[in-house]
């Protein structure tokens, strides 16, 4: 005789996290997408200007890198709320379970929410205009460039292939974003009305758990943003590895996601 399937547990009160692709998909494009076109850019500006004489170019290219790691920083920002949204919500579980009808920790997570939201619209924000940013410079550097009758086709064809890639990595990590916001906007609808049902014991620790996990992959110094924002900005203030398109390969394996011993989190990319 076939025994009966355990019916999966559905959370009636309390609201689930965000995906973990909230944070992760964020600084996973951003290194693994956005830093490889700026790269792929340099080194196509690099390579017109050796055939070209010396020009405005590079101090155009420079300064548009400067404002890349502002952009870059509102990600930053944008993804560090989730590590924040996980410990307001895991307080208000704890006053929930510890005085139930003291609502200080439910307002403090709802306040929060408003916040992150605003964040996650400035983040999106920021995203578009790096990418018209980039673009407008490649096309003044394009300019400068061909100002001299030389042929340029191939920084043409190269820097094309890299806005246009650099494009889909905008709309998708602004799509990730827009993920997070509609998440956030569902567990604002976090309940304290005195009528309703409390959750059940399994409900609790089920939900406990997963708000647990979200904050453990949501650890600010699991994700080395500083060294992707030197990347970004390049010359002399990176720290790191050369910035080539031959080593941005060894990046996230040694630099993304510092190692944690015995910890379950070392990967630089965790999946729910």
């Amino acid at each position: 005789m076939v025994e009966p399937q355990p019916q999966p547990l559905v959370c009636v009160f309390l609201k689930l996290p965000p995906s973990h692709q909230s944070v992760q998909g964020i600084y996973e494009i951003a290194w693994n997408v956005l830093l490889p076109q700026l790269l792929r850019l340099n080194n196509a500006i690099e390579a017109a200007q050796a055939s070209h004489p010396p020009s405005e170019a590079k101090k155009i290219w420079s300064e548009a890198r400067e404002r890349a790691v502002e952009k870059v920083a509102e990600l930053q920002s944008a993804s560090y709320t989730c590590y924040h949204t996980a410990i307001a919500f895991l307080a208000f579980l704890h006053a929930l379970r510890r005085e139930r009808g003291n609502s200080e920790a439910y307002h403090n997570f709802l306040a929060y929410t408003h916040q992150v939201l605003h964040k996650i619209g400035i983040a999106q924000e920021a995203m578009l205009d790096f990418r018209e940013d980039i673009r407008i410079v490649v096309g003044r550097i394009t300019t400068i460039l061909s100002s001299d009758a030389n042929d340029i086709s191939s920084f043409v064809t190269k820097s094309s292939q890299s806005l246009l890639e650099l494009a889909t990595g905008v709309e998708e990590c602004n799509a990730i974003l827009e993920g997070y916001r509609e998440e956030i906007k569902e567990a604002q609808r976090q309940s304290l009305n005195e009528n309703d049902n409390p959750p059940s014991e399994e409900e609790f620790h089920m939900v406990q758990e997963k708000w647990q996990a979200f904050k453990a992959v949501s650890e600010p110094g699991l994700y080395n943003w500083p060294v992707l924002k030197d990347a970004v900005l390049g010359d002399e203030n990176y720290d790191g590895p050369a910035m080539s398109s031959s080593n941005l390969a060894a990046l996230p394996t040694h630099l993304i996601v510092p190692l944690i011993e015995d910890n379950p989190l070392d990967r630089p990319f965790l999946r729910d």
